[in-house]
């Protein structure tokens, strides 16, 4: 996690303003360290869990199994299109294969399972490969309630040169791939309580705030995200 650099003069001022408060919360006989974190001039984050995709090209790719795609088609496709949103906006110089591109590509290789074929074919450092292993909205518990659940497994492979026995990259030879990253995403939501069908939210206005809910915490394996990302502030409108 990085903080923003201050001025000389600001630091200074800070330094005072930080003091004075030590002084008067002291004398008052509160902890100066809660007035503190309050008055930092930034926000505090969580770091990502996975590799740095900064300056990478990048493909990203997502299979839902059959399970898990059921009654929705096209839900690799959304996935896709969601995470590759987020990381393009929230990732510095990364540069990330249009989904349509990779798609058209897929079509005309569906037997493809390699990820350096894929990498490969777009000419990209990266891999990141989304399986969707599940993908509900309703538990078979409860069947008149929306709560959905999800899990990822998610595969981050990288092309790089090989290295010698100094541990320096040999230019000379193809670069080769690389698993850097192997992890599994479950997301629940929400998780506070499911929501009942007679709150007004429909099916699909729940499926689709659903899938950006997963979108995100697929996203914070490659960026930062704030704690308060972790509550949820959702509202439905239902329709």
């Amino acid at each position: 996690m990085t903080t923003p650099r201050l001025t000389a003069g600001t630091r200074r001022a800070a330094a005072l303003l930080v003091l004075a408060l030590v002084g008067l919360t002291s004398l008052a006989g509160c902890d100066p360290r809660t007035i503190l974190y309050f008055l930092q001039p930034w926000e505090p984050t969580i770091a990502a869990s996975g590799p740095s995709l900064q300056g990478k090209k990048v493909v990203l790719v997502t299979h839902a199994v059959s399970s898990a795609q059921g009654e929705f088609q096209s839900l690799d496709r959304e996935l896709t299109r969601e995470v590759t949103g987020i990381l393009r906006e929230k990732v510095k110089k990364i540069e990330i294969t249009p989904p349509e591109k990779l798609w058209t590509w897929i079509e005309g290789h569906p037997s493809w399972t390699d990820p350096a074929e894929l990498a490969k074919a777009f000419e990209v450092d990266v891999v990141v490969f989304l399986e969707l292993e599940a993908f509900q909205l309703q538990s078979p518990a409860d069947l008149n309630v929306f709560h959905g659940m999800a899990k990822t497994h998610i595969v981050v492979t990288e092309m790089a040169y090989p290295k010698n026995s100094k541990g320096r990259p040999v230019t000379s030879q193809p670069k080769e791939p690389k698993e850097i990253y192997n992890d599994y995403c479950d997301t629940e939501f929400p998780r506070t309580a499911p929501i009942p069908f007679d709150s007004g939210t429909s099916r699909g206005a729940f499926k689709t705030q659903f899938l950006k809910v997963v979108a995100n915490e697929i996203s914070w394996r490659f960026v930062e995200h704030a704690p308060g990302d972790d509550i949820e502030k959702v509202k439905y409108d239902g329709r």
